[in-house]
């Protein structure tokens, strides 16, 4: 979702560009174009809303939410931070996280979980990878 939100957020320059064409008086200040800290501010408020909402769905679905580090140890059978639990049905929402291989210039490297936090757009950035999810 984050990635989603940031890339939809790059569009807008080209959406007002397009505007404008369609006869919309808007404009963009160009000495600051964005206001990144906003961005950034927005992507936090909107993933708090949606995890509002999905935590929401699952509570009236009757489902017990565990968090924590989940290991299958058996047929409808998880240990959950030391706790064995058994279950009809379990679902291991297992997320994921960037890898930086061990290469040169991996110092240099920035994942787009640090990304997400910056406090203003990089001057100068390479963007290397598939999709934006």
């Amino acid at each position: 979702v984050p990635k989603k939100l940031f890339v939809y957020g790059s569009h807008t320059r080209h959406d007002v560009e397009d505007a404008r064409a369609f006869g919309w008086n808007v404009t963009i200040d160009e000495k600051e174009p964005v206001d990144f800290a906003r961005l950034v501010a927005n992507k936090d408020v909107e993933i708090k809303r949606l995890n509002g909402i999905y935590d929401g769905m699952m509570a009236r679905a009757g489902v017990e939410v565990i968090r924590g580090r989940a290991k299958i140890i058996g047929k409808n059978q998880v240990e959950i931070n030391g706790k064995e639990i058994t279950a009809n049905k379990i679902l291991v929402a297992v997320g994921g996280w960037p890898f930086v291989p061990d290469i040169e210039g991996k110092d240099l490297v920035m994942t787009s979980n640090e990304a997400f936090y910056l406090d203003k757009v990089p001057e100068k950035i390479v963007i290397v990878g598939g999709g934006y999810i």
